[in-house]
């Protein structure tokens, strides 16, 4: 924080009259800063933001002033990006169109040249990593690790959360920031609104917003999901964040990537893929779907902030289900045409 707010004291004097040898660089910190002061993004994002920014410090078209700034080099730039995922690589090219969106209007800069259709987001040699729920077996097998398993002495257990997150379908960030208040099983239903992050410097924190707006929400408490709040309830001990989960071992926030460590070496026992805890919240949200339940109640549980990211996260599950859906078209026509042939009988 302290670095940052030194950085944008002594670029604000330029900033203000807009340097013409002001990199690409500078400005991205300056707006970077600035939407962080104003509450535009948080912490979580703010760092975020300041990762991707690094990756193009790091290179030579980050370092020079942007009115030099080539179309040859940009293009140079992106390709040599490639290697890392879509969603980084996405974020880098927004930041470049942000850089020169605002030098262009500054008249830093003379044609925008991120608007030109040869320096369009390039696309990542990596293959997107598909996280996928459980299939029935590999649930089972994965659930009778997770009873047989018996945590060291003074080792933390993260069985409660990796079941709240398999019956529930909640967020792991969301478990770990739980608190006893947001479970309410006389009215049936758990409040989420409130998350684990990762701020500047690395700092772990509450985060009062969830990860998207729509993360707010009540979740029902089915019969599967109650038997494991009632025991988390009663296990939890006093701890400085009040949570229902805390780290007496280091006296800290869980986070993420402790459970995740955990769930690895349970899903090795089990001999299932070890893609990550987070495949437990798809496997609810496949059960969910299996069974019938309406996308747009779907949407709502898992917190999505649009329908279509429902559809299209799950669109595996749904094609899956067209099966079952044609026998159910069969059967319905079959029964109308029972049902019409009984009817005109009856008239004879």
């Amino acid at each position: 924080m302290k670095r940052a707010r030194e950085f944008k004291e002594s670029i604000a004097p330029r900033m203000d009259k807009m340097d013409p040898n002001i990199t690409i660089t500078e400005i991205l910190r300056w707006k970077a800063k600035i939407d962080f002061d104003k509450n535009f993004t948080g912490e979580q994002g703010y760092e975020r933001t300041l990762y991707t920014i690094s990756i193009i410090e790091k290179s030579y078209v980050g370092k020079m002033p942007i009115r030099l700034v080539k179309p040859a080099q940009l293009e140079s730039f992106l390709k040599s990006i490639t290697r890392y995922s879509n969603t980084v690589i996405g974020k880098v090219h927004g930041q470049l169109r942000t850089a020169f969106r605002i030098a262009y209007d500054a008249k830093v800069v003379e044609m925008n040249y991120m608007l030109l259709p040869e320096l369009r987001c390039p696309k990542s040699v990596k293959m997107d990593k598909k996280v996928r729920g459980l299939t029935d077996e590999e649930q089972s097998l994965f659930l009778d690790a997770l009873r047989k398993h018996k945590p060291q002495y003074g080792r933390n257990d993260y069985r409660l959360q990796m079941l709240m997150e398999l019956y529930g379908g909640f967020r792991m960030g969301e478990i770990n920031a739980m608190r006893p208040e947001n479970i309410h099983l006389r009215e049936g239903y758990v409040h989420v609104d409130a998350t684990v992050s990762r701020g500047l410097e690395f700092r772990t924190f509450i985060n009062d917003r969830t990860k998207t707006y729509a993360g707010i929400r009540d979740v029902p408490i089915n019969s599967y999901l109650r038997p494991v709040l009632e025991e988390a309830l009663s296990q939890m001990k006093p701890n400085p964040e009040g949570l229902l989960f805390y780290d007496f071992n280091k006296n800290g926030i869980i986070e993420t990537s402790q459970v995740n460590c955990q769930f690895r070496r349970l899903a090795e026992k089990a001999g299932i893929p070890q893609t990550g805890q987070h495949s437990l919240r798809h496997t609810f949200a496949t059960r969910c779907i299996e069974a019938g339940v309406p996308a747009v109640v779907l949407k709502k549980w898992l917190g999505h902030t649009d329908i279509h990211i429902t559809l299209d996260t799950y669109a595996d599950v749904y094609a899956r289900m067209d099966f079952d859906a044609t026998d159910k078209f069969d059967e319905h026509i079959k029964m109308l045409d029972e049902e019409w042939k009984a009817h005109m009988e009856s008239d004879d």
